[in-house]
């Protein structure tokens, strides 16, 4: 019997996907006319996953004990864009490509640092010439008390590793300041830990296919 350890994977196979940072900010108007913005709180990624009658029965049972396993909000998941999975110039994954310095390229950088703002981090020991372009996912990763942990950002500019295999690039949203120095920022199957939208998932009737549509909806949960 194998034990559920959390936050667990979810299953594959949507008709349609929803994954987006959302922003928690107010109009600020002031008396001379000018529009102003307060931020009340950081970026999160919202989630909604449809489900459509063409996945097979086997994957939509996934979807069914995946829901019923995350009792509500109670429990954590690995939520991800599912068309992002790798980055646009290795959409099949990293194998044959070398570090600049030398060494197999996973995905992973070396080592990595970030400006003031968070939101231009400088990823190291990727290979020579490697392309980040608009859109691509990086994920921090490391465990917290045996617990694994997530932060996740998007590329919102192109950017290329220069010779010695380093390169900076601009996303969003910025890199949350609870990210340890020691995470490993990583584009090899990016995700965030998510919690279940009680209120907006829906799993629908099963057809005569045996097979149930429906949706579900989650939000990122930071946690150090």
């Amino acid at each position: 019997m194998s034990s559920l350890v959390f936050p667990i994977a979810m299953p594959q196979g949507v008709a349609s996907e929803y994954f987006e940072p959302e922003r928690v900010d107010a109009i600020s108007p002031t008396t001379d006319g000018a529009v102003g913005g307060v931020t009340l709180g950081f970026p999160l990624w919202r989630a909604r996953w449809t489900l459509g009658q063409s996945i097979s029965r086997a994957t939509s049972e996934e979807w069914r004990a995946f829901v019923a396993a995350l009792r509500g909000q109670q429990r954590t998941f690995l939520g991800y864009d599912q068309g992002r999975r790798y980055p646009l110039s290795a959409p099949a994954g990293f194998a044959g490509l070398m570090r600049a310095g030398g060494g197999a390229f996973d995905g992973s950088a070396s080592s990595w640092a970030v400006n003031a703002d968070r939101d231009e981090p400088t990823l190291n020991g990727f290979p020579s010439g490697f392309v980040i372009s608009i859109g691509d996912l990086i994920m921090w990763r490391w465990v917290t008390g045996g617990v694994q942990r997530r932060a996740l950002c998007r590329a919102v500019r192109p950017a290329i590793a220069n010779g010695s295999g380093s390169v900076t690039v601009i996303v969003e949203p910025p890199l949350p300041t609870l990210t340890p120095g020691t995470a490993v920022a990583d584009m090899k199957e990016p995700t965030c830990v998510m919690k279940q939208i009680s209120e907006e998932t829906k799993l629908g009737e099963k057809t005569r296919t045996l097979r149930i549509g429906g949706t579900v909806a989650a939000i990122q949960v930071l946690l150090p």
